[in-house]
């Protein structure tokens, strides 16, 4: 029943101030329906009163419309966040020094998205720091042809610049 009133399910599902705004909004447009149509029954005539119903009608879908969107991409910007938790969690386990578990994130998230640059480029340098320099040259030289590597170009060249001073230390 309450999902009828314009942004209530937003508010509840996501506590957003923008569904709060849209549920008051409404508040306001039944109020004055209310108060005009029953109270106020003098002052307008029939076609106006249809016409008052009309605009509350539209006013009702068009906010109800308003918050489905709303709540569309608020769900779409949650299930990008559970990507960046992983990577979070992931810099968090690396930082810590477990390598073992920050592979283990890694590995299932590059299957689901291989082209992943960040993702790419925390497992190069993981492979850095467990001394796997052929792979984490590998992975910097396939990192350096994706399109949209030109952004991270320094952290990549840094990296590779990192291993090669690491492999002329050991030799």
């Amino acid at each position: 029943m309450l999902s009828f009133w314009p942004g209530y399910r937003g508010m509840v599902q996501y506590g957003h101030w923008s569904f709060l705004v849209i549920a008051m909004l409404f508040a306001l447009f039944l109020d004055a329906f209310l108060i005009v149509n029953f109270y106020w029954t003098a002052m307008i005539t029939t076609g106006q009163r249809n016409i008052l119903l009309c605009v509350f009608f539209t006013v009702w879908i068009g906010l109800l419309v308003i918050a489905a969107v709303q709540r569309r991409f608020l769900h779409a910007m949650l299930k990008t966040d559970e990507k960046d938790e992983a990577f979070r969690e992931a810099i968090l386990l690396y930082l810590r020094g477990d390598w073992f578990g920050t592979e283990s994130l890694i590995l299932p998230l590059l299957k689901k998205n291989p082209r992943d640059i960040e993702m790419l480029l925390l497992q190069a340098t993981l492979y850095r720091h467990t001394k796997r320099y052929n792979e984490a040259l590998a992975i910097l030289d396939k990192l350096s042809l994706f399109e949209n590597a030109a952004r991270w170009f320094m952290e990549i060249e840094t990296e590779r610049k990192l291993i090669t001073e690491e492999l002329k230390i050991e030799n």
